[in-house]
């Protein structure tokens, strides 16, 4: 390509999880690599995720006494398709992805354990416990010069672990926090993002901040570059080998969420650049699209003031669902989902659709708590012993809280006393709650049995928030095969254009398998769209 600014085998575009990976591969694999970040921070979203990848068999799940192969894992995942999962790309996960774990551990900084977290549906034949993984917390300051540039999560802003999570935040041991700042530790996605940067530079890796990628440079239908902006200025990049777009999803950009999501959009959880570049760019270039209907689903609460880069902050929900003395309502007072069970799940079921009414009567939705709740549990950001925020709606009784969040008071009042009536007897026979080893994973874990997640709701007064419809991240886009090449309309490898991470469509249609399923995939494809793309050959 003439007239380029610069040049390099292969380049990437995005510096989250499946972009750091798929450079990390081609370096690896002897080709050089840059990483081409819109935003002034690097790391994307699995910089503000929890930092797990969900691995089947991989070989830490015997330290928490669990086990795995791979028939297992592809039973549970043939068990979840409802026809919609890519089963060649998930017989490639499940064989790659432990492997792609060794690797990170190997030529990074990166070590791993199995946490204790179940898959989304461990009932399911082939579910188990063990196969999401956690970085352990990093020396962010390792990353010398690109330590400031590194992004950082709004909503847990102290480095914590799965642990931590396990006992609580209230249980938290202050010192052992402040010895963790103190030595410039960092957790969760911030960790794993930290290592996985860590890693790159030191085999070589260059990244360019600031730099927007627009559009891919094609000749003769193969991809030999792309142009960037960078501080208002265009600028060109050959890429000898290859193009590996990996720069996240389209949840911030209306147009093409009211365009492609089924399913109503309130909320993005992700750092709002992810705006569908790398969409864009491979539609331009005919690339074949797909799941585009679905998203990683998440019901999120909204505090008024609460900001990130300059947009509305909206925080996932967890023990807001699951602790004792919770339940999720609609507007007619009613509930309509296990509340404690997976988010992605549960952020589906708002979306449920009356026929007649030609409404979603689950939007919007509420959590209702009583003062009980407030005294043991945290809500938000709120911990228990602080002045009860704005943000939550008070009502001296269960009608009064009813007529402030406009809500039917009838159908509230019939439903807590409905509810409370089965929680005596330790059982929710309308949904289940308490029945899935899963319901209970961010429940009360110092109670018995389905009294973990089931509590009454009957000390006043009452509070409310309402719950918006979000998303962690889009599950469409480019469509790829198994060597991670993005395809055309005709099912054809567009030459020299790779994908990973949510810009491609996503293997498991409509299903969540576990925590970690959107950062496992991301890194697995982006190490196998980073091993190809070094593989090939040099362009003149």
């Amino acid at each position: 390509m003439s007239g380029a600014d610069e040049s390099f085998d292969v380049v990437v575009v995005g510096s989250g999880g499946a972009g750091v990976a798929a450079a990390l591969s081609a370096r690896h694999h002897g080709a050089s690599a840059v990483v081409l970040e819109r935003s002034d921070k690097l790391g994307g979203t699995t910089a503000v995720s929890a930092g797990v990848p969900w691995i089947p068999d991989n070989h830490h799940m015997h330290e928490i006494g669990s086990s795995d192969s791979r028939e297992q894992a592809l039973t549970y995942l043939r068990g979840l398709s409802l026809g919609g999962m890519d089963m060649e790309l998930a017989e490639l996960y499940v064989d790659e992805a432990p492997q792609v774990l060794r690797f990170l551990e190997a030529e990074t900084p990166l070590s791993f354990s199995a946490i204790s977290l179940p898959d989304y549906h461990p009932e399911k034949p082939g579910g188990t416990v063990g196969r999401s993984v956690e970085p352990a917390l990093f020396p962010a300051g390792e990353l010398g010069d690109l330590r400031p540039h590194l992004r950082s999560t709004p909503c847990i802003p102290i480095p914590v672990c799965w642990q931590d999570v396990q006992d609580g935040f209230d249980a938290l041991d202050l010192q052992v926090v402040g010895d963790r700042v103190a030595k410039g530790l960092v957790g969760t996605g911030e960790a794993l993002m930290a290592g996985l940067i860590k890693g790159a530079v030191d085999k070589g890796v260059e990244f360019r901040r600031g730099a927007r990628a627009r559009r891919l440079v094609l000749e003769g239908g193969t991809v030999v570059g792309l142009e960037y902006e960078d501080g208002g200025e265009t600028r060109t990049v050959t890429a000898r080998r290859a193009v590996i777009l990996a720069s996240g999803g389209f949840e911030w950009n209306e147009q093409l969420v009211k365009d492609h999501v089924a399913g109503p959009v309130e909320a993005p959880l992700s750092p709002p650049f992810n705006e569908g570049d790398g969409l864009l760019m491979a539609m331009e270039a005919r690339a074949a699209i797909a799941n585009t209907k679905e998203a990683y689903w998440m019901p999120a609460l909204r505090i008024p003031g609460e900001e990130y880069d300059g947009r509305q902050l909206h925080r996932l929900t967890g023990g807001e669902r699951a602790n004792p003395r919770s339940i999720m309502v609609n507007r007619a007072g009613r509930r309509f989902v296990n509340e404690a069970h997976n988010y992605s799940d549960v952020g589906r079921a708002m979306h449920n659709f009356d026929e007649m009414a030609f409404d979603h009567p689950n939007l919007p939705a509420w959590i209702v708590v009583d003062a009980g709740y407030l005294k043991q549990y945290f809500f938000g950001p709120w911990l228990p012993g602080r002045p009860v925020p704005d943000w939550l709606e008070t009502g001296a009784t269960l009608r009064e809280l009813a007529e402030r969040i406009g809500v039917d008071p009838d159908g509230l009042e019939a439903t807590v006393e409905r509810f409370n009536r089965h929680v005596a007897n330790g059982s929710d026979p309308d949904f289940g709650r308490g029945t899935s080893s899963y319901d209970l994973a961010f429940a009360d874990r110092s109670r018995q049995g389905a009294l973990q997640t089931l509590g009454p709701i009957e000390d006043a007064p009452f509070y409310a928030c309402r719950v918006y419809s979000g998303v962690l991240g889009t599950k469409g886009g480019a469509k790829i095969n198994a060597r991670a090449e993005v395809l055309d309309v005709r099912g054809e490898p567009i030459g020299g254009l790779y994908a990973a991470g949510n810009v491609s469509a996503g293997f498991t249609g409509m299903a969540y398998p576990g925590g970690g399923g959107t950062v496992g995939p991301a890194l697995v494809f982006g190490h196998i769209a980073g091993r190809n793309a070094a593989a090939r050959k040099d362009r003149d």
